[in-house]
Parts: structure tokens; sequence; C-alpha cells
């Protein structure tokens, strides 16, 4: 924005019009003052007023054609390069080619030539290098962007997706913060913002009943419930509270891990896993996780408790309520120094929750995140990070449950929304999803998530053709958007395009280099073309990224069986069950392995207990007839073998029939000879 004490009235109109959104006038006025005096100032408001109408082409070219050197229109210029993706032209706008190349006189060069926004073009000149998949350079800016500039969160939640486990406490400093003028046309506007913010010092305890203005909307009807327990589900009232949220949460934090039980759909949860005993295809088989929840955990939330909803202290809340008693000059001043503070002890806490996200330690980014002030924990970043928290957790009925009241509550916001249609779809719930994508449009057309939230809708129903159109939009969208890329590669893959499959996989991972589900669709395409070697390697490489995944664990067991290594794989599934005692994944391949290596009688322990949580699962009663069939107890054999065709009337398992006819066979004929 331009200085509240502009002395030329022209600059200052235009000023004011930027600052007030009348983009149109403020750029045909600062076209006018251009053409007059074509000066560095002129310059650079008139290619402000460009990039602030969206004109970033226009803005582009016209500071191209100045070659001016002034810092703010280099930083606008490498600005523009980074959105229209012309970054080689935006790192040689920013870096000085009279330093010596390393990355520390860069910096330094950096900061003596833009001083007060040196802090913002570290910030964009590590995204360049991010973009260029220059990563160590991308990570070092970063790094000096925080220690120049602690307000640039961007900088730190980058740092954090780069998989670095910085310190938020190193960056998030009082000592480190720079001293701003405000920028404004209007000098009361700053008094006027600053008498509506309430801030308490993050060292005082300040209790306060607090209840957000607006509520989280309505929960749909039909929405699959998280729990048939009342004490255990988020509640499904008229108004879901985030207070409500909160509550479940810490109810359920430290049983979520212990019982962390996909649920399975009649006869699907083994089938979508590419098992190697199932010849039939797989729905989207690259996707990696089970389908939501089970029913034996649906019987244990019924016995969880209640805890007894609890009021946080507010960082950002009623404001200096004990200094106000002894100096009330402090309250009406705003004493700059604790808003800081408070501002920096903020950021801290949401820092140590992100970085948590990012390492998926997603029940300790969960204590975290409920340890935020209520007004905080209300907000939809932080619920959708709750939300994805659940995900990766394969949650995802509660995760939907949350998407759904943050998109109930802000209907525009599309961006923190990755995830939810997944959810969706693996809970399969047709008809929410189908509403979702509907809203989505109606509110951004131009975000990829909206696009993939589409693609998703027409993938449950199994439209894979068109749900790839949807997909391929997404990245036309947001080239850089990696998940979008991952999604369309799982559906080549399960319409074995196994080579456009590759291509979308690999772009993902160029893009996000820690982007695991991509690393994963790599190995499941090397394992259906029997490279066995190339597979294993690439499940590794997820499993590196996200060690707490059990079902990159299963699949690693299942490549290791079929490279005959069997007592790897036992030991592979032992440590996932010891994480995820009860993931039915891994207990169904557990027990294929037990089998592999001829011990039967553990193998149906296995299968009994998996039968317990999935009991509608028609692989399990086929493995257990395996069993007896190796066994010799044929009678047991043939009865399970009958069960598993009961479960799978459709024939979707046709292995099953010819296992049958394989092996009684032989019986038949040796008796007709006797």
């Amino acid at each position: 924005m331009g200085c509240c004490k502009e002395k030329d009235p022209a600059k200052a109109a235009v000023w004011h019009a930027l600052n007030y959104y009348a983009f149109e006038d403020a750029s045909f006025l600062a076209e006018r003052l251009f053409l007059e005096n074509k000066g560095c100032e002129t310059l650079y408001l008139l290619a402000t007023c460009y990039y602030r109408q969206g004109r970033v082409a226009e803005a582009y070219d016209l500071l191209k054609k100045s070659h001016s050197t002034t810092p703010k229109c280099r930083l606008l210029f490498a600005q523009c390069c980074v959105k229209l993706n012309k970054l080689s032209e935006g790192e040689q706008t920013l870096v000085n080619t009279s330093t010596d190349g390393t990355l520390a006189a860069i910096e330094n060069s950096i900061t003596a030539e833009f001083q007060e926004i040196s802090g913002i073009c570290l910030s964009t000149l590590a995204t360049i290098y991010r973009r260029c998949h220059r990563l160590e350079h991308a990570v070092y800016f970063y790094r000096a962007s925080l220690k120049r500039n602690p307000y640039l969160w961007s900088s730190y939640a980058n740092l954090c997706q780069a998989g670095e486990k910085d310190s938020p406490d190193d960056y998030f400093k009082t000592t480190n913060c720079p001293s701003f003028v405000a920028q404004t046309s209007s000098p009361g506007a700053l008094s006027e913002i600053t008498n509506d913010m309430n801030l308490v010092n993050p060292g005082e305890k300040i209790y306060q009943n607090y209840t957000p203005k607006c509520t989280f909307g309505q929960v749909l009807a039909h929405s699959t419930p998280i729990s048939s327990g009342n004490n255990n589900q988020i509640p499904s009232s008229v108004h879901c509270t985030p207070d409500q949220i909160r509550d479940h949460l810490s109810n359920h934090r430290d049983r979520v891990v212990e019982d962390d039980n996909p649920c399975t759909t009649p006869g699907s949860a083994l089938r979508k896993q590419g098992d190697p005993f199932c010849s039939s295809k797989v729905r989207r088989s690259s996707r990696l996780m089970t389908s939501g929840r089970n029913m034996k955990s649906k019987e244990n939330d019924r016995k969880a408790g209640n805890k007894a909803q609890r009021t946080g202290p507010s960082i950002i809340g009623d404001a200096f309520k004990k200094s106000s008693t002894k100096d009330k000059s402090i309250l009406s001043k705003r004493n700059p120094n604790m808003i800081i503070s408070s501002i920096m002890s903020l950021f801290s806490q949401l820092g140590q929750a992100y970085q948590s996200i990012c390492q998926y330690e997603c029940k300790k980014a969960l204590q975290l995140f409920n340890k935020l002030p209520k007004n905080h924990y209300s907000s939809g970043w932080v619920l959708s990070q709750c939300a994805r928290a659940l995900y990766e957790m394969t949650e995802y009925n509660q995760a939907a449950r949350i998407y759904q009241s943050v998109h109930q509550n802000e209907s525009s916001r599309c961006s923190d929304l990755t995830f939810y249609g997944t959810c969706l779809w693996y809970t399969q719930r047709e008809v929410e999803l189908s509403a979702l994508a509907n809203e989505m449009l109606e509110a951004n057309k131009n975000s990829p998530e909206t696009w993939c939230a589409v693609g998703n809708c027409f993938s449950l129903q199994k439209e894979h053709e068109t749900a790839i159109k949807f997909f391929e939009r997404s990245v036309l969208v947001d080239p850089e958007f990696a998940y979008g890329y991952t999604l369309l590669g799982h559906e080549y893959s399960f319409i074995d395009e196994l080579d456009d499959a590759m291509n979308c996989f690999r772009h993902a991972v160029r893009i996000d280099p820690r982007h695991y589900n991509a690393w994963y669709g790599i190995g499941q395409i090397y394992f259906k073309q029997e490279k066995h070697e190339l597979a294993l390697c690439h499940f590794r490489k997820a499993q590196s990224i996200n060690q707490s995944n059990a079902a990159i664990m299963a699949h690693i067991a299942v490549v290791l069986n079929a490279m005959k290594k069997h007592k790897e794989a036992l030991k592979v599934l032992t440590k996932a069950l010891e994480q995820h005692p009860k993931h039915p994944l891994c207990k169904f391949h557990k027990a294929s392995t037990l089998l592999c290596l001829e011990k039967c009688d553990s193998a149906l322990g296995e299968l009994d207990e998996l039968e317990a949580i999935t009991p509608t699962e028609s692989l399990i009663y086929f493995l257990k007839a395996k069993i007896h069939r190796k066994m010799g107890n044929s009678h047991l054999a043939m009865m399970h073998f009958s069960w598993a065709m009961d479960l799978d009337p459709q024939g979707s398992n046709n292995h099953i029939k010819e296992a049958i006819d394989k092996h009684y066979q032989p019986d038949d004929l040796s008796a007709e000879n006797t």
C-alpha cells in the first residue's frame, strides 16, 4: 500500500483506490500518471495496479521493458515471474550476479539491497528454488526469510512440507520481529483495527467463557455416524460447534491409534488392496487405505466415556485484564511488545502442530491442536488440519464429519478440503460426495480441489473415463497440485493404462518429493508388472516418509511374499500389527504368510481374530478353506469355500470357485478309480 503521508495528491488518490478495491479506477489513473512522468515511482504504482487487478502478464511486460533496478520493482517482477512460471527470470532478478554464488553471499546481497523487504524477497527466492526442485537452496532461503521476518508463516509451512524438523521456537521470537510502519491511506484505519483486537499475555492463564459468533452448519441427516455410541459421536444436532468437535477428538484421541481399524464394506476391504490372492480387478487399487471404520470398532466406541467440556486460555482473546487494572494506558495504547509476544506464541503453537502433521505424527498433532484457544481452534484452517490428521489415521468417518462442519461454516473455502472427497470415496457415500461436488463447483471453479471432488464422485460411480477428465482439469487449474496428479494416476492404473499412470505418479513426485501416495502408486505399478525389486524399493520409499502407515507395510509384505521371503514379510507384518493391532489388511496378509510358512494353526488364529473384526469378508473364509485343505480337513475346507461363495454371490472373486474345482476334482477322480 501507499504511504499514509503521500505528498503527491494524484498518487495518493491511486493508493486510496487500491486500498478500497477500486482497481479499475486505480489502474486508469496510474496509467495517466505514468504517461505524464515515466519514473520509477509511477512505474511501480502502475505495475502494482495491474498485479492487484489480476493483469499479471501486463505487469510483467511493463516491468521487463522498463529494466527498473529499484528493490520494489524487482520484487514485484519476481512475483510476476512466479505467477507466470518464468522461474529463471525471477531468480536472475533477485540474485545479484556480482556475488560469488554461495548461498550465504546471495543472502547477504539480498539483505543489503532490499533491506526491510528482504524477508519477503528471500521467501520468494526460496519458492522459485522449490519450484525448480532445488530443495537444498529452497530450505536455506526459507530459513533465512523467517529469521528476518517471522510473520511469514508460509515459509515455515514450506519447511515442514519439505520434511524439515526445525523448532518453531527458533524462528517465532519477538527479537526477530521487524518494525513495520502502517501503510494506509486512512490514518484512522489502524487504530480502528487495533481497537477491535483483544490480546492476552501468553504468560497469563486467563480462562474465559467464549462462544463463537458463528455456529457450524447443520449436519446432514443421512450422514454415516462415527459410532453407534452417543458419547463418542461428534454431535449431529442442528449446530455442531467447534467445542463439541474438540471434546469428541479429546475423547477419541487415545483410542483411535489403538483401534486403528479401517471400516470395511461387505466383501470390499481386502479386495481394494491389490491382494495377490484376488485375481479380479480391484477398485482404485492404487489407493492406499482401506475404507473407514468396521463393525468391531463400532462396538468399542460404545465403551468410551465422554470428558467434560473444557475452556482453554485465549492467546488472542480478551486483552490484558490483569495488566489493565494496574496500568490502563496499556489497554488503551495496546502495548506493541505484548501484541507481538502473543502472536509469536500462537505461531509457535501452530508451528508445532503443523510440523507433526507433516511428519505424520497424527496423534501428537491432534493433542497440540486441542491445546489451542477456542477461538483459534474453531477456525476452518485448524479444523481442516485436524480432519487431515484423522484421514491419515484412516478414520475416514470422523474426518468427513469435521470436513463437513468446515464446509458448512465456510462454504467458499475449498483449498483446505483436499481430502474431504477422498474420505467420502472411501466410505462409499455417493449422495454426500455428489452434493459436495456440486457445492464446490458453485463456490469456486478455479480451485483444483473442486475438480478432484468431482472426479472422485464419478470414480465412486465407476465412470472412470469421466473421472480422468476431471482429474486432468484439476492439474490444468493448478499445475503444481501434486495430489491431482496422484488421483489421476490411480484412475489410469485402475483401467490398466499403466504408462499414463506412471507418468502421473512421477510428475507428482517431481512436484512434491514427500508425496508418499505417489511413491506408493509407482510401487503398485511395478508390482503389477511383476518387477518386485522395483516395487519393494518404491514401497519402502513411501514408508520412509510415512512410517506409521500400516497399509504400506502390508504391501511391502506382499512383495516380500512374492519374492519368497516369507520370514522377512512376517517380521514386517508383526511390526505393523504392534502399531495397529486390529488392522484388517495386515492381519489377513499375516495369516497368508503363516500359511506359506506352514504354520496353519497360527494362521487360523489370525483369521479367527480377523473374522471377528470383518465378518462379511469373503476372502477370510476363502483363506480359511485353503488352510483346512492343506491340513487335510476336506469337509471344513468345503464348508468355508461355500461360505465364501455365499458372501460373494456376484462372482467378483471367481478364483474362489476355481479353487474349489481345482481342489476337489482330483479327489473325485481318485474315488472313481477306487
